[in-house]
């Protein structure tokens, strides 16, 4: 990856574009919201704290001042993924404003590194429950607005999954999805992040070309993931690693190509659904690639999620008439 264009250079144009990033004020999250907005988009910096987002946004338009650039179209909005309730008023205030969404990245995410199992408010695995169910119902509820933007533009609107090669290690509990029993903190991050794989592979299946849904792995990133372990071995972990992983920037590289290259409507590109840190469409696990498992996830998700028929979506109709 170190051998990638730089961020600014990755990618194409975003001028008057609508998004929304979630987990915009540290690390991948930030870089991306900052080049996006960089690039003329108006960003929706969806975020659990008020607070953060604000002095973001007040960040990159200090920078933008100081740089003589003009300034970026920002908006804070509260979003915390790991509570339902808090997906469903975002999105209740986003669908009243009627407005066409040309891109939504589901940046956000959670490994409690070490650290013991915990449950969302709604009684979900922690993991699971932020990185995938929120994600979920999120991408659900926005639909309208990526449909309504590609109608208007001739061009499928995107969902970019930020996910992790380490779903290859990951499996999905069918039979207890909270991991109530043989619960490693690896074990739940893997499997939230296989289940943001599959969910980007069937939501591109069920929407028929009209959202390009794409998972990507941002690459070994420095970010704040070891925040759950005690403070020495932190520090010992940005000591030891801080040369060999990549920055935030140098990570953030992926999520912008997937939501700005034209590569992507290309005909060569319908049906890859995994990305590499190289920019580059690849394999993803074999589990990953199983459309019962897909489907399967994509009814447990909606059950937990308690995503009402009128926005749910049905099986490609070969499935659906089986």
């Amino acid at each position: 990856m170190r051998s990638l264009p730089s961020l600014d250079l990755i990618g194409g144009p975003a001028e008057g574009q609508m998004v929304v990033v979630t987990g915009p004020t540290s690390g991948i999250g930030k870089e991306t919201a900052a080049a996006l907005a960089a690039r003329g988009a108006h960003v929706i910096l969806a975020c659990r704290s008020v607070a953060r987002g604000q002095a973001l946004k007040k960040e990159l338009e200090d920078q933008a001042d100081a740089a003589g650039q003009p300034q970026p179209r920002l908006e804070v909005m509260e979003l915390d993924l790991s509570s339902l309730r808090s997906v469903r008023k975002f999105a209740a205030a986003w669908r009243q404003r009627r407005l066409p969404l040309q891109c939504l990245i589901n940046n956000a995410g959670v490994f409690a590194m070490g650290g013991a199992r915990e449950l969302t408010p709604d009684g979900y695995e922690a993991h699971l429950g932020t990185n995938h169910l929120g994600h979920f119902l999120l991408t659900m509820l926005l639909l309208p607005g990526l449909q309504q933007a590609a109608e208007e533009t001739g061009r499928p609107g995107r969902v970019v999954h930020v996910s992790s090669k380490l779903h290859f290690m990951g499996s999905l509990r069918q039979q207890d999805m909270n991991l109530s029993t043989g619960y490693t903190s690896l074990a739940a991050y893997g499997q939230s992040k296989l289940a943001q794989v599959l969910f980007a592979w069937e939501l591109q299946r069920r929407t028929g070309g009209r959202v390009v849904s794409v998972a990507l792995h941002p690459g070994e990133v420095m970010t704040e993931v070891v925040r759950s372990l005690p403070g020495p071995m932190r520090w010992a972990y940005r000591l030891l690693l801080q040369t060999i992983l990549l920055t935030p920037a140098q990570g953030a590289r992926c999520s912008v190509y997937c939501a700005t290259s034209p590569d992507l409507d290309r005909p060569q590109f319908p049906g890859h659904y995994y990305f590499d840190s190289n920019c580059t469409p690849i394999t993803p696990s074999r589990q990953a690639q199983n459309p019962q498992l897909a489907a399967w996830l994509w009814q447990w998700s909606a059950a937990a999620a308690g995503l009402q028929p009128a926005d749910d979506l049905p099986p490609p109709a070969k499935e659906a008439a089986c």
